[in-house]
């Protein structure tokens, strides 16, 4: 048997990511497309520390689908920024 790697697991975790985007999407509609790039390694951060509290003082378990969405979306505002008039100007780190 050989050992396992990561990246033998992306096809599962992408299906099971874009399940969690289409879920999001319902509850949050396009409002991604709204945010400036500027910024948003501060607000993923502040996300993701929301999350680790939540985890440490109330025992949520951490939806890791949701850190890879909104690593996701910071990836797409960087890499396609022509698909919002917000990004426009916005300067790419």
């Amino acid at each position: 048997m050989s050992t396992p790697r990561v990246a033998d697991y992306v096809d599962e975790f992408c299906l099971d990511l874009r399940q969690q985007l289409i879920a999001d999407e319902f509850r949050w509609g396009d409002t991604w497309l709204e945010r400036s790039r500027l910024g948003q390694e501060d607000r993923t951060w502040f996300g993701m520390m929301n999350r680790y509290h939540q985890f440490k003082n109330a025992g949520h378990p951490i939806n890791w689908l949701q850190v890879a969405g909104d690593a996701l979306i910071c990836w797409v505002r960087e890499q396609h920024p022509e698909l919002s008039p917000h990004w426009e100007g916005d300067a790419t780190p």
